[in-house]
């Protein structure tokens, strides 16, 4: 439940800036809607936006909202608007963008029955913003719930019930300890205070249910003696007792609610909600319907609450007849329109229209589309009055939305994986399992990664019953089928022994993408260098993967990580040892340590300095307005030797005033010449962050020394601090500072990182000094953790240990364009963070936050047990598996981390494959359904196994699909560079804005945000099929589908009737038919095609 503040009591947010903010097709959305909802005489009380996932539903609530404030700020006293989200992860992203009136200090809970302490004095603010989840406030079933509640349900009671305070704590505390209960409920009133008039209504509510206080009274004798176990028939009804006591305060906390606007967020999560009014309705949804229909006066309709409603998958969009009925298509359509319209006569209206459209389908070939076009715009027009739909395929100029596929390639069989599949099929018949022939395609070391299969069981089942001669010789056949410690530890070439994971392989560690630590920017600001030299390279974007079959993710993300960091580790030490006692001596090499006393780290902390000299005079994006100007990018090396060049008289000033003439060279000018050019040309704000007391943290941040290997760095700041702070004089500086320092000023992390938040930060007003410098300082030494993994120091180091390592890392970031990599990035999480018109300093506290989290993920592992076979019996030790590292390569889900106790959560692997950052492979099972985003770093899908549901394909590209994606910023880059200025602003605001005022007059925001098809970039399908395999057949018929399913909107059983149309439809004008009889629901503004016209023809 959230309550804004006082501080918003009397002012009016603005609407029309709230407006401003929007795409135009969003502003369309809003406009309609607030219409629909509030201005036509013929209004609704409950409306759905039904966007394709990606195109901005949220701002378009947020639109509502302001508009809906604005109208009823001059006609109501108290303005409430609540939030119904599936889940508080969800409510919490959200929570930001909802919150039209500029206040932030509010919080968020999940309960309605919390209201009493959590909403405030709602009475006297204007306008009230209140949410909550339906599982912990609808759905209260027999259950105890959470100790808070209990704890104010005895404050609750204890006015009308007269409680004793040890029987009462007695049965309240459940099960929780009653000790703390007690003393919780002792404090309970010092921290919380009761909204008056709930506990008043509460009160007198339970007084009228003498079956509660009936109930309470014999539990409360029942219960045993605190110290005594609770018998099960007791627990049971003191559950009970507790969860209609529970259900009674929900009740009165939403009569007393009244509401003016309910956002209902993803409802199709919750729609057993959304029934209260049928007879057989749960106490749940009858709950719901009551603030779902709530109305002030019973005589003035203007007074009832609207219901907005969200949903890109409002029902299921089509079935296919071997689905359950659970899933049916027709039935959950006519559910959700029954909710909207929420009147008989116009629910029956309305599926007459539903037959008349159906009809006029199976006309289509035989008679011809005469009545199509009407019969269709009535059904569309019937829909707008309850519902719009905005879709990135129906804009005119691109209905492929940019998607190519891309031909599978090396998808191949050999005879080595014939064989295995051969000698796989022999084990599991021995084990009395069916075919594998489905798993075999799929996934290669089969034995040795499943967990829960049926395979998998009979084979343990088998390995702990009497040996089996004959199963062991034939796992012994299986050979290179299955994993081998030795051959790992040796970091032997794992081969991808399947098919597909071949090709896979091929694309991405076969293309050297290992030698990436980024992916290189779609925005260059100079020629990189090395691996981001390579034309494959930089047009490599990361694989989101989907399988059929759990074993998948985990193989993929094995194989190919393990190749990754074979191929970086035997880069330095062909003989280097997979185990877990070499890695672990394979300590960082950027530490602060120190050696016979000295310390050693110094220019590490140089490198993490962000200079404020540096990032103002020497921004390459300067340098890449002027070389575009004389006709290209200048190389890396031309950069270094520029900005080298112009460090000369600066670093001159600074030899006068700090050198002396010591013949020996002193290396602290590494670290400390960052600092020196900062006091000399930015002294105030510079020794105005020196001097906090709290530097070493703020500097460093919240990583812990296991992270950063900083188990030495407050001492070398102090030991920096005091040579500044008394004038210590330096020996001779070493030949290449100028060199290293243009070095850091092109692309040094703690350089780079505040340039990148000082760049976004201008968006918002700018800002400069120290807070920013707070943010930027933990950046850096977050990038240095990713230098510190040992594969990384492997493929940096110096065979030759010619120079040491922190210079190889300063090399490597010159070559990888880290300053344009940041900026991207910074770019993009600014919008998804939902910091739009924040300070300066929360964007780049946010933004830093983001980055160290995606940074610093876990190295996670995947456990691979090992398998082998004597002549007598099959062997396998679950306590000594292999514990496989996945970063380059990960799987979606929660997983064990390498080096902690705490798992490698699913938001983690998120946030990291939403970062230039690695993993640049991610393979999972479930994506397409959880409504989750992919498409920052990434433009390229590859089905593992095709979905059998069309719509089921396009949400799975959808994840890639989506607004400033990947594919969409290398093509605006490609096309819109030269109006980057050579400023410090943020390049992509410039560029996005003049690829807007540079598109077709006819085209709305959907083009250059969603859609940018001008240009190399491509959303990538990749299907790895097998030749003359089943899955072309079933890639065929899917093809069919996904041009027909949109005209069979509302119908029963449609697939039959998918597949009528595309059998006696000509099929050369398929797609064009198709593209005609799409019910188009876009709200006026956004209208797509015209359709009469190709309707007429097919008549």
């Amino acid at each position: 439940m959230t309550s804004l503040g006082a501080a918003m009591e009397q002012i009016r947010p603005d609407s029309a800036a709230v407006l401003a903010g929007l795409k135009d097709f969003q502003r369309d959305t809003v406009e309609y809607a607030f219409r629909r909802l509030y201005l036509d005489e013929d209004c609704t009380r409950r409306f759905l936006v039904a966007d394709e996932v990606g195109l901005g539903k949220t701002l378009v609530a947020r639109g509502v909202i302001a508009k809906t404030i604005d109208y009823l700020w001059d006609r109501a006293e108290r303005i409430d608007v609540v939030y119904v989200c599936s889940n508080t992860d969800i409510a919490r992203q959200n929570i930001q963008r909802l919150n039209v009136t500029g206040c932030e200090d509010f919080s968020l809970s999940s309960r309605i029955t919390l209201l009493p302490i959590t909403v405030g004095d709602m009475q006297h603010r204007r306008v009230n913003f209140i949410s909550f989840t339906p599982g912990t406030s609808f759905d209260l079933k027999d259950s105890a719930g959470m100790s808070r509640e209990r704890e104010l349900l005895y404050w609750l009671l204890d006015d009308p019930w007269g409680l004793s305070f040890n029987k009462a704590t007695r049965v309240l505390h459940a099960y929780a300890g009653v000790e703390g209960f007690r003393k919780r409920v002792s404090r309970f009133r010092d921290y919380h205070k009761l909204h008056p008039q709930i506990a008043e209504q509460f009160a007198k509510n339970v007084s009228e249910r003498a079956d509660l206080k009936t109930a309470w009274d014999a539990v409360c004798e029942a219960m045993p003696r605190a110290d005594r176990e609770v018998p099960a028939e007791v627990g049971r009804q003191r559950n009970k007792l507790i969860g209609d006591l529970r259900r009674l305060l929900a009740e009165t906390c939403l009569h007393w609610l009244e509401p003016d606007l309910i956002i209902l967020d993803e409802f199709q999560r919750f729609k057993h909600l959304m029934q209260g009014d049928s007879v057989d309705a749960s106490e749940a949804a009858q709950l719901a319907e009551h603030l779902f229909s709530f109305q002030q006066a019973s005589d003035d309709a203007a007074t009832a609450a609207r219901v907005l409603l969200l949903s890109a998958t409002p029902y299921k969009m089509y079935t296919q007849n071997r689905e359950t009925d659970s899933e049916d298509h027709y039935q959950d359509f006519q559910t959700t329109l029954d909710f909207l319209l929420h009147d008989e006569g116009k629910q029956v209206d309305f599926r007459d229209r539903l037959t008349e459209y159906r009809e006029e389908l199976f006309r289509l070939a035989e008679f011809g589309a005469v009545n199509l076009a009407d019969v269709k715009g009535r059904l569309e027009a019937s829909l707008r009055h309850v519902m719009v739909r905005t879709e990135r395929l129906a804009l005119k100029a691109d209905r492929n939305g940019m998607l190519v596929e891309i031909p599978a390639k090396d998808v191949v069989l050999t005879q080595s994986d014939v064989a295995q599949y051969l000698n796989l099929q022999r084990v599991a018949e021995r084990l009395g399992h069916a075919d594998v022939l489905e798993y075999w395609k799929s996934s290669p070391y089969l034995l040795n990664f499943m967990e829960e299969y049926d395979l998998k069981r009979k084979l343990k089942t088998a390995v702990a019953a009497e040996p089996d001669a004959e199963l062991a010789k034939r796992v012994g056949e299986l050979g290179s089928g299955l994993l081998r410690r030795d051959e790992l530890e040796r970091y032997d070439r794992l081969d991808p022994s399947n098919s597909r994971l071949r090709s896979l392989h091929d694309d991405t560690v076969g293309r050297q993408a290992w030698q990436l630590l980024w992916i290189p920017p779609a925005l260059p600001y100079y020629q990189g260098s090395g691996a981001y030299r390579d034309p494959a390279l930089q047009r490599f974007t990361k694989r989101l993967v989907f399988s059929s079959w759990r074993v998948v993710p985990k193989a993929i993300a094995s194989v190919l990580s393990y190749e990754a960091e074979r191929q970086m580790m035997q880069t330095f030490r062909r003989k280097a040892q997979n185990t877990a006692e070499a890695r672990k001596k394979r300590r960082g090499l950027l530490r602060f340590s120190f050696s016979r006393g000295r310390p050693t780290g110094l220019p590490v902390l140089g490198i993490t300095y962000p200079s404020v000299y540096l990032a103002e005079h020497f921004d390459p994006l300067r340098w890449k307005a002027t070389a575009e100007s004389n006709g290209g990018l200048i190389t890396s090396d031309e950069i270094i030797s520029r900005v080298s060049q112009q460090l000369i008289e600066p670093l001159r000033q600074l030899f006068r005033k700090h050198g002396c003439d010591d013949e020996a060279i002193d290396e602290r000018w590494y670290s400390l010449t960052p600092l020196l050019l900062d006091l000399e040309f930015d002294s105030g704000e510079t020794r105005s962050w020196l001097e906090h007391s709290d530097l070493d943290s703020r500097w460093r941040g919240s990583l812990t020394a296991e992270q950063d290997a900083s188990a030495g760095w407050s001492e070398h700041v102090d030991i920096v601090l005091r040579v500044l702070s008394t004038g210590e004089k330096l020996g001779r500086a070493p030949k290449d500072l100028s060199t290293v320092i243009a070095q850091i000023a092109v692309a040094g992390p703690g350089v780079a990182a505040f340039r990148a938040l000082k760049r976004i930060g201008t968006v918002s007003g700018g800002g400069r000094g120290g807070d920013i410098r707070g943010s930027a300082g933990p950046v850096a030494h977050a990038i240095l953790h990713l230098f510190n993994l040992p594969e990384v120091m492997y493929l940096l180091r110096d065979r030759k240990k010619r120079i040491p390592y922190w210079q190889s890392v300063l090399r490597y970031c010159v070559a990888g364009n880290l300053q344009s990599v940041l900026d991207e990035y910074a770019h993009i999480l600014v919008e998804s963070l939902g910091l739009i018109g924040s300070t300066a300093d929360k964007i780049a506290q946010e933004v830093g936050k983001a980055m160290i989290d995606a940074l610093t993920i876990r190295t996670a592992t995947a456990k691979a047990d090992m398998i082998s076979a004597n002549r007598r019996r099959v062997m396998m030790d679950d306590e000594n598996a292999m514990r496989m590292r996945t970063r380059f390569a990960m799987r979606f889900g929660d997983q064990d981390s390498e080096d902690s106790a705490e798992p490698t959560r699913a938001d983690s692997v998120r946030k990291a494959f939403n970062s230039p950052f690695w993993p640049f492979v991610l393979a999972t099972t479930s994506v397409g359904q959880e409504g989750l985003d992919f498409h920052p770093y990434c433009h390229a899908v590859v089905h593992w196994n095709l979905p059998s549901n069309p719509v089921d394909l396009e949400q799975r590209e959808g994840r890639v699909h989506r607004y400033k994606g990947h594919a969409l910023r290398k093509n605006i880059a490609s096309q819109f560079s030269s109006n980057v200025g050579n400023g410090d602003a943020d390049p992509w605001t410039a560029m996005f804005q003049a690829a807007r005022e540079g598109r077709p007059a006819d085209e709305n925001d959907l083009y250059p945000f969603w859609i940018a098809p001008n240009g190399e970039a491509k959303i990538e399908r990749h299907v790895p099929a097998l030749p003359h395999s089943r899955d072309l057949v079933q890639k065929a018929s899917l093809g069919r589908a996904l041009l027909l399913y949109r005209m069979v909107f509302g119908q029963n059983r449609q697939e039959d009737l998918v597949t009528y149309l595309a059998t006696n439809l000509p099929p050369e004008k398929l797609e064009e038919i198709a593209a005609a009889c799409r019910v188009d629901l876009s709200p006026p503004g956004n209208f797509g095609a015209d359709s009469d016209q190709v309707c007429g023809e097919i008549g």
